[in-house]
Formats: structure tokens, sequence, C-alpha cells
């Protein structure tokens, strides 16, 4: 399976109450790529609020150990925020989007930074399309 095959399979249609398909997509995420399991990752701080916040809780821990990547800490900030329902600040944000934006293709952990903050004057919107129009352009 593609990464694009697997980010469009979890699409919306995660299985969060079927912790072992859950635990299975981690790990299948990690073996396709970087992007896959943010993506992953992604799913579970983004999760329908229907979803328990300790069923997300599990499986953000999950996902957290056993994932190693540059970007890691990072994310897990913006990443905390969202699973807690809260933001960060715009200007954070927009800080960890710049340290995203040197892991070319890293969409998924650049989307939970843009997420995570409040941003009703656009700077974050500007910040994201930017990144995207450079990774794409390279």
């Amino acid at each position: 399976m593609t990464e694009q095959e697997f980010i469009e399979s979890i699409d919306f249609s995660f299985p969060y109450k079927d912790k072992e398909r859950a635990i299975d997509l981690i790990t299948q995420g990690r073996a396709i790529s970087a992007n896959a399991s943010f993506m992953v990752l992604h799913e579970i701080v983004r999760a329908p609020s229907e979803v328990a916040l300790e069923t997300k809780e599990r499986l953000y821990n999950y996902w957290c150990n056993g994932f190693s990547h540059e970007l890691l800490e990072p994310i897990k900030e913006a990443a905390s925020a969202l699973l807690a329902s809260k933001v960060i600040s715009v200007s954070r944000a927009i800080e960890l989007m710049r340290e995203i934006e040197k892991h070319t293709d890293q969409y998924c952990a650049l989307s939970i930074a843009y997420f995570s903050c409040d941003d009703t004057e656009g700077q974050a919107d500007q910040k994201y399309n930017q990144v995207i129009e450079q990774w794409q352009s390279a």
C-alpha cells in the first residue's frame, strides 16, 4: 500500500473503538513513512468528540512510544494541545510550522501544527500555504 492509499484509507474512518485495528494502523503507518505515521497521529488527536478522551489518550501514548523522528517533540506540543481540546498561540504554531518546513513532504505533521491554533487573522493560513507551495515547487 502506498502512503497516499494508506492516508486515504484512514481519513475520517479511523477505528477508534477497535483497539487491535487501531494499533495495527499505528504500526502500519510507521512502516510506510513518517508522513503516514503523522497522519495516524492526526486522526488520533483530531478524533470526533464522541470518542472518549481515555481512548484518544491511550492511542496517543501508544503512538508516541516507539516512534522516532526529529519532529516528534515539536509535534507532541501541538498534538497534546489538540488532544486536550486546547489551542497554542498562533505565533507558536507558526514557529512549529517553520521547524516542520525543513522536513519536506511532512504534510500531516504540518497539518497538526496548523490545526493546533485558533487563527482568526489568517497568519497560520499564510504560513501553512507558503510551506505547501515551497514543498510542491521543490
